[in-house]
């Protein structure tokens, strides 16, 4: 696996992306937003910062599936959970029992 960070000193935060090479898979730290349908939930990506700082928010929500859940009942995790999601580039997955 590879791991694309910014570098230590170049900033207050930090961002990684996990990639597998040959794969298209990625994981990235997300904060869910809303439940969108199902066990299909938007969530955004964060911003991890120093220890015991609260995790910004960057860029626009997207949509990812828990696949914890049920895909024919409705969705029960909270809002504000923090979960990793895997994107695959078509899909974004994560695993998180409400």
């Amino acid at each position: 696996m590879i791991m694309n960070n910014e570098l230590p000193n170049a900033g207050v935060g930090e961002v990684a992306r996990m990639t597998s090479a040959g794969t298209g898979l990625s994981v990235f730290a997300a904060k869910v937003k809303s439940n969108d349908s199902y066990n299909i939930y938007k969530v955004r990506v964060v911003e991890i910062l120093s220890a015991g700082q609260t995790p910004i928010e960057i860029g626009g929500e997207l949509k990812a599936t828990n696949l914890a859940e049920d895909f024919t009942q409705a969705g029960q995790l909270a809002v504000g959970t923090y979960v990793l999601v895997c994107s695959t580039g078509v899909k974004n997955v994560f695993y998180a029992q409400p």
